[in-house]
């Protein structure tokens, strides 16, 4: 009897244990969204994502004032903008928004996040910078200051190799050799984007290399040649774009108002 008595009292408190374990393991906290300087989370599907956590070409601090104004101007147009500095959040928040029906705009300054597009050009085909601006959404990827794609997140350059296979264009490329090419706003950058006036650029975009179904969908300043352009929107047929704001080294520009200016434009569309 003593020892019926003692089996009961174990069986107790082995389950008493269990119990206390199970309650441990359900209230465990798991991250599941990488955090973000706006903490919104990725469900929430914001018309524009700003990375900040790196840039080329201009001080984080300036990137970061940028980012801001242009959030700021695009919520007074109702559009919904979040700054993050997460390479996982931003990768996270394009596979989302891929073929989701709707334009969606990254912002870039000057550094091609390896979360998107692996550095040294490591996956030049279908990488998630690729598949999100070749789907039929009409998705923007705008960067400003240094060369389009040349740097990656880790340090390691792409060089020319990231616009050439996110375009599949085998050979386009930007004039890395010459600055301060002066940029008149054409009749259409005008009546789009008010606040872009006549600079020089450092890394103008050619309008002679296209090939496929790229074309020029708006040039907003030019040379006097009309042989390259900044700020230029160019488009693969009826997908994905890229944008080309003000390519300046640790130049002034309105970089905020004209980002804003040109999303106002493609959310419209």
């Amino acid at each position: 009897m003593l020892i019926y008595r003692w089996l009961v009292v174990i069986s107790l408190i082995g389950c008493m244990v269990s119990i206390a374990c199970c309650t441990k393991v359900q209230k465990k906290t798991i991250p599941v969204v990488p955090s973000v300087a706006d903490e919104e989370p990725v469900e929430a599907l914001m018309d524009v994502l700003i990375y900040t956590g790196n840039a080329s070409w201009l001080t984080l601090e300036n990137a970061i004032i940028e980012a801001k104004t242009t959030k700021k101007l695009l919520g007074a147009h109702g559009i919904t903008a979040t700054i993050t500095d997460s390479e996982e959040y931003l990768r996270d928040w394009m596979i989302q928004t891929t073929a989701n029906g709707d334009v969606n705009v990254c912002i870039l300054y000057g550094i091609l996040p390896s979360t998107i597009y692996p550095s040294g050009n490591a996956q030049p085909d279908g990488s998630v910078a690729e598949n999100w601006i070749e789907s039929t959404d009409g998705n923007t990827i705008l960067n400003h200051a240094d060369y389009f794609g040349y740097n990656s997140s880790e340090g390691k350059a792409n060089e020319r190799g990231a616009m050439q296979n996110l375009m599949d264009i085998p050979d386009i490329e930007i004039n890395v050799y010459e600055h301060n090419v002066g940029m008149v706003v054409t009749t259409e950058g005008k009546t789009l984007t008010p606040s872009l006036n006549n600079f020089a650029s450092d890394r103008p975009f050619s309008l002679n290399q296209f090939e496929g179904d790229w074309f020029a969908e708006k040039v907003l300043a030019t040379d006097s040649e009309a042989t390259v352009a900044d700020p230029i929107i160019v488009r693969d047929g009826d997908r994905g774009r890229l944008a080309i704001v003000f390519h300046t080294l640790y130049k002034n520009n309105p970089k905020g108002e004209v980002a804003a200016e040109i999303i106002n434009y493609l959310l419209a569309e």
